[in-house]
């Protein structure tokens, strides 16, 4: 019988009458980049805890290659956990820091320095070997970290918040070359983060958690188009909420403005609903099986974009539109202005109200 490498069945914690996690059940496969997305308090840190074996479980189990390891202790899992502070040691310098686990393992000392010289290579540190921590930036003391987690080849590394303390440009860099190492180790990573850009550019699959629970779980792609619940839209990247009536195959609108959708809702005719549309799928000027008109009240300059913000007639709230630099420089909006959009029926989401 084939087991997924790490599952996690109806696991829970509560601190007193607080449940921090409710019944989670997952499955994390061999060799995959896994996140834990979820706002503070969405019980994400708490479930990465009890993985690591720094939380007791108050129910549930975990089975890692289907043996429970939900009673060892956390030097007993084959589990590493790279903090989000890093938790150097400061009195001790790069490799150092990096061989300090094997040598707790009471490894030869030659075997432990082949190792350190190795590991060091891949993060790209080996010019830094001999410096101490407050000689490193914030991104090479994120790869000592992490060198000093993967060296010791556990079978689940994971990762709190890891790119929380670096700078926007770093942060996407790091995104990447954490991307590489998690392949070039072949270890199953597992990742807490409240940044959505970086679980979508980073995971392979991601899990939504909220007030303890599982929202959803998918492949980047699935949580971005094809969320299942407002929540998980609205939590993830940008989405326009439109209010409608299921009305037959329509949904109507206000002023008896009709949206279409390829999708389909299991609610009873005349039910109060919200039409979903990303800002990327509104396109200006563009007759398409919806259309509508606005003013555009504000304009976001974003470098490779702009965000529109057009007040319609169909939302308190102003429709936000992306318009990418070559389409502004030829449609020049301002502020005022009327204008156009169209989307695709397949483009429209729905979800109760």
């Amino acid at each position: 019988m084939t087991y997924p490498l790490l599952s996690i069945q109806q696991v829970e914690k509560h601190f007193g009458n607080v449940s921090a996690v409710s019944g989670v059940t997952l499955d994390v496969q061999e060799n995959e980049f896994f996140a834990l997305l979820g706002a503070s308090g969405s019980g994400k840190t708490t479930l990465l805890r009890m993985l690591a074996g720094f939380e007791a479980l108050t129910a549930g189990d975990i089975l890692l290659e289907g043996t429970s390891i939900a009673q060892l202790p956390p030097n007993r899992r084959p589990v590493n956990l790279m903090f989000q502070s890093y938790a150097l040691f400061p009195h001790m310098n790069v490799a150092k820091n990096i061989a300090y686990g094997l040598e707790m393992d009471k490894l030869p000392k030659q075997e432990i320095n082949a190792e350190v010289e190795k590991i060091l290579d891949v993060v790209q540190l080996t010019q830094l070997a001999k410096r101490k921590p407050e000689q490193l930036s914030g991104g090479q003391r994120q790869r000592v970290a992490l060198a000093r987690a993967l060296i010791k080849r556990p079978k689940v590394l994971l990762l709190d918040e890891p790119l929380g303390a670096l700078d926007k440009k770093l942060r996407s860099d790091m995104q990447l070359e954490l991307k590489r190492l998690q392949h070039e180790f072949g270890i199953t990573f597992i990742m807490v983060t409240h940044d959505q850009e970086e679980a979508l550019v980073m995971a392979d699959r991601i899990a939504i958690m909220q007030d303890g629970g599982l929202l959803q779980v998918g492949t980047p792609n699935d949580i971005y188009e094809r969320p299942q619940t407002r929540f998980a839209a609205d939590f993830i990247g940008v989405m326009n909420f439109l209010p409608v009536t299921l009305s037959g195959d329509t949904l109507q609108a206000a002023n008896g403005i009709t949206i279409t959708s390829t999708q389909t809702i299991d609610l009873p005719n005349g039910s109060a609903a919200v039409a979903a549309i990303r800002p990327e799928r509104l396109h200006v000027d563009t007759q398409l099986d919806n259309n509508l008109a606005g003013d555009v009240v504000n304009i976001a300059y974003h470098g490779l974009d702009l965000l529109l913000h057009i007040k319609t007639t169909l939302s308190d709230k102003p429709i936000i539109s992306r318009m990418t630099a070559d389409v502004a420089e030829r449609h020049c909006p301002t502020i005022g202005q009327q204008i156009n959009l169209g989307w695709s029926a397949k483009d429209t989401r729905i979800f109760p109200a």
